[in-house]
């Protein structure tokens, strides 16, 4: 209950953009489990009607912010692939730009581990956990769009 407690006491803007973060979350959240990553991310990437032509869009820190309290709320939300995806549509339907990143690390016992973020600007948005672990796989669009090397 101290969770509708809070979320009353919220501006109605952030409400808003909490109540979206928890949408977003759970649709990718669900979609996931349903359907292939490609696809997902196609999805994802369309960001559907952009709110960039309105002079009222929320900072990005705001619906960052948003993103981090609603994946405290729903199962799975804080899986770093959930959160860079769901962060990627906001932002996006938000007119701001965003890059989703994905990387690998071995681990000390040989162990693969993989982790999502979301970078802004060149700058990470979601996501930034011992990022100098991991190293970042390159996109197909990237490989596709590089010189070939003899």
């Amino acid at each position: 209950m101290a969770a509708i407690g809070k979320f009353l006491r919220l501006s109605w803007r952030e409400q808003k953009l909490v109540a979206g973060a928890v949408l977003a979350l759970s649709a990718v959240r669900i979609a996931l489990i349903a359907l292939p990553f490609a696809t997902v991310r196609g999805i994802v990437a369309r960001r559907y009607r952009r709110l960039d032509d309105k002079p009222s869009r929320p900072a990005l820190e705001r619906v960052t912010w948003a993103i981090e309290v609603a994946s405290h709320y729903v199962p799975g939300g804080s899986n770093c692939l959930v959160r860079a995806l769901a962060s990627e549509y906001v932002l996006g339907r938000c007119g701001y730009p965003s890059e989703l990143k994905i990387g690998v690390a071995k681990s000390a016992e040989g162990e693969l581990a993989a982790h999502a973020w979301l970078e802004s600007d060149g700058r990470v948005v979601v996501g930034e956990f011992e990022l100098d672990r991991y190293t970042a796989l390159v996109a197909a669009e990237e490989r596709k769009s590089r010189p070939k090397s003899r």
